[in-house]
């Protein structure tokens, strides 16, 4: 751990550095290195189920994150830090020995970011970093951040702002040649001139040593509705907007459900009077965080004329709150914007997803349903919903054999699907609302 004589001569390494890079006070940048030092956690997660944002069934990791509130005890991070599914998370500051318990208070997959909190009397003597939200990038900036690459525990690096990265659907991020390196994800990105947060680490590229940075303006967008006792999460629509040529457009792609009232081709134009475009605003949902109405209004063009259309939305939550089910190495949740061709449109969201399957309850099973496929029935039993399939499981003799009928996706260019059929011994029977934590 680097505490003692050693963290002095860390930061007055820093400081030879930043020096050389033309800092005009080196006063200042001293102060910048050592608050940001202050203020970073290393964070240590225990996944036991994976949802599908997880990617994996289940596992361990470190991480880091920053303090951003003193008085609430909030640590920012990124979510594939803190986690999606069921997560034990434990935090401490290079100053101490000991690791303390953490919990989430929200997770957002858009941007990958996550508040976590600790007690805030551990930390009602450090001092937080500030977010610049109104950062405007230009190329060259000096900057550094302090993190864990490759468990080498608090380490300072320094590089400069070289570009920007645009994946459209998948969000817009800065990159840096500051090192980012497993351990790295959710370090702080400080500007070295203001000792503002203008990004936080998120991940590397693999062909290049680039960093991808989520923009302080985004984690704004969540961090301000939060402090204000709002929902910040995005709300979720029974519809999709189309991708064309990989970006995605204000066209409507597919409608999940009729009474959205909305036809593929649609062209939305605002919403509650709001003009909206992806291009300018960021996807529709980002642009309603915050909003809490279950209906809204939204302008479309359709056959060259401009309608306006009512629809229901449905409020969303961190995903940490997501409820789950878990039996035989299966995790499961209930999706409410199925498909609207699953079972040729006679069966109505919520289905049952297999969000995760951990294959060494049985590795020789040949499994072939894999995450993301959607369950039509039990025993027999379609259309149950997640607490109707729990009531089913717990009365199964433990080790019993029950037949799982689920859909299959195939990745072909016609995209169709197959239905496969398995059968579990019943173990291990958990969820979200039967638990204590």
């Amino acid at each position: 751990m680097n505490t003692g004589p050693w963290s002095k001569f860390r930061v007055s390494i820093a400081f030879s550095l930043l020096a050389v890079c033309g800092v005009a006070s080196a006063e200042t940048a001293s102060q910048h290195v050592a608050r940001a030092s202050d203020a970073v956690v290393m964070i240590k997660a225990h996944l036991a189920y994976g949802l599908l944002e997880d990617d994996d069934p289940y596992g361990r990791w470190t991480g880091t994150g920053f303090l951003i509130d003193r008085d609430k005890g909030w640590i920012m991070t990124n979510a594939h830090v803190s986690g999606y599914g069921p997560t034990q998370l434990r935090v401490r500051f290079e100053d101490q020995k000991s690791f303390t318990t953490a919990k989430r208070v929200f997770v957002d997959s858009k941007h990958d970011v996550a508040v976590i909190q600790v007690d805030p009397a551990l930390v009602k003597d450090r001092e937080p970093l500030t977010l610049d939200c109104d950062y405007e990038f230009n190329r060259g900036d000096k900057v550094f951040s302090i993190g864990h690459p490759k468990r080498q525990e608090f380490t300072f690096s320094t590089g400069v702002l070289s570009g920007q990265k645009d994946f459209h659907v998948e969000g817009s991020y800065f990159t840096t040649d500051t090192v980012v390196e497993s351990g790295s994800s959710g370090g702080p990105v400080v500007m070295r001139d203001t000792g503002e947060v203008i990004g936080m680490m998120t991940a590397g590229f693999n062909s290049s040593d680039l960093g991808f940075l989520t923009k302080s303006k985004d984690i704004c967008r969540i961090t301000t509705l939060l402090s204000e006792g709002k929902n910040p999460a995005r709300p979720r629509f029974k519809f999709q907007l189309m991708v064309v040529d990989d970006e995605l457009s204000n066209l409507v792609g597919v409608v999940f459900h009729p009474s959205v009232g909305l036809k593929p081709g649609d062209e939305i134009l605002s919403w509650n009077g709001n003009f909206w475009h992806p291009e300018t605003d960021g996807d529709l949902a980002d642009a309603m965080r915050g909003y809490d109405g279950d209906r809204v209004t939204l302008s479309v063009l359709r056959d060259g004329m401009e309608e306006l259309i009512e629809i229901p939305i449905t409020r969303g939550q961190s995903l940490h709150l997501t409820e789950w089910l878990f039996f035989t190495g299966l995790t499961i949740a209930e999706d409410d914007k199925s498909d609207s061709s699953f079972l040729n449109g006679r069966m109505q969201p919520p289905v049952l997803v297999i969000e995760s399957i951990d294959t060494d309850y049985d590795d020789s099973s040949g499994i072939d349903f894999d995450s993301g496929n959607e369950i039509f029935s039990v025993d027999g039993r379609p259309h149950l919903n997640l607490k109707e399939l729990y009531e089913y499981l717990k009365d199964v003799p433990e080790g019993e054999k029950v037949n799982v009928v689920a859909r299959v996706y195939e990745s072909t260019p016609e995209m169709y699907s197959l239905w496969m059929r398995y059968s579990f011994a019943v173990e291990d029977l958990d969820c979200s609302w039967c638990r204590d934590d």
